[in-house]
């Protein structure tokens, strides 16, 4: 059954998240992909994560679909307009993607093209307007199209360290699903009071919620993840437990098996975010029995 037709069941399910090449070499993107394959019930391509510049989601998505694997194409606002949107979803479409996951996209200044202008055209809302325009076969100004599309669409959205944000940002699931939303992204959080206020909102609204899982690699990480702006702190558990460990490394895998036994408790599913560290991947999901 393919992620497609998941959505829409009880299932719990399980996305890994992996980046494009930065250049045209795709082999090294496929070769983690595969390493996963049977083993994950779909790959979110990402779309220059963090603001840094990568190959377009679109031909490693072909290339998924090409080995039989269920892609997720992640896709940002900051650097299209309504009209380059539209444009791509409808590429896909014809590539034979089904699932989006629809996100703003991050201050470019974060990344590693500075001077980039973002279009300022796009946010969730008209995003998630034009993948239900071109469901119904117009695009957003009400123009018929020559076929139409029929995607599962998602949303990402960012937890933060503001309680008052992070509602805001919860109250506004209920305004996706009435779009026509079916599933959302919780950002990397090992806060489980606000991914259980997320949860709790998405169920009100009918919406499936998946949690971000993202790998901890080393105290430094988590100290520089702590003074982050906006940003969750992860829990003095986990950093107390990482700084005590033989093996930092290991431990970050450990601690990312267990909360994944909460995750499962609450979330419609999980989306494995490895954040540079793709290879141990296949080490996580070992450790929670995949």
């Amino acid at each position: 059954m393919s992620f497609h037709q998941q959505i829409t069941a009880r299932n719990f399910l399980l996305i890994a998240e992996i980046d494009p090449p930065k250049g045209v070499n795709i082999k090294p993107f496929l070769d983690q992909a595969l390493a996963l394959k049977g083993r994950v019930d779909a790959v979110a391509v990402t779309d220059s994560e963090h603001a840094i510049m990568s190959m377009s989601p679109l031909a490693p998505c072909h290339e998924l679909l090409a080995n039989n694997m269920d892609p997720l194409l992640v896709i940002n606002g900051r650097d299209r307009n309504r009209i380059s949107l539209q444009a791509d979803l409808l590429s896909a479409w014809a590539l034979g993607v089904r699932n989006v996951i629809l996100k703003e996209g991050i201050d470019p200044a974060w990344g590693d093209q500075p001077l980039v202008r973002t279009s300022g055209d796009l946010n969730l809302d008209v995003m998630a307007q034009a993948v239900s325009a071109l469901n119904q076969g117009k695009d957003l100004g009400g123009e018929s199209l020559n076929g139409g599309t029929a995607f599962a669409a998602g949303v990402g959205i960012d937890p933060s360290d503001d309680i008052n944000v992070n509602r805001r940002r919860a109250d506004a699931l209920a305004r996706y699903k009435e779009i026509g939303v079916q599933f959302a992204v919780l950002g990397p959080t090992y806060d489980l009071n606000i991914i259980e206020l997320f949860v709790n909102k998405a169920q009100d609204a009918g919406i499936r919620l998946f949690a971000t899982l993202m790998l901890l690699k080393s105290v430094a990480m988590i100290r520089y993840l702590d003074g982050l702006a906006g940003v969750p702190s992860v829990p003095n558990e986990f950093l107390k437990r990482l700084m005590d460990a033989p093996v930092k490394a290991q431990a970050g895998l450990e601690i990312a098996a267990e909360f994944m036994k909460d995750i499962e408790k609450l979330c419609s599913g999980a989306v494995l975010h490895a954040l540079g560290w793709g290879p141990r991947l296949t080490e996580l999901l070992t450790l929670i029995g995949r």
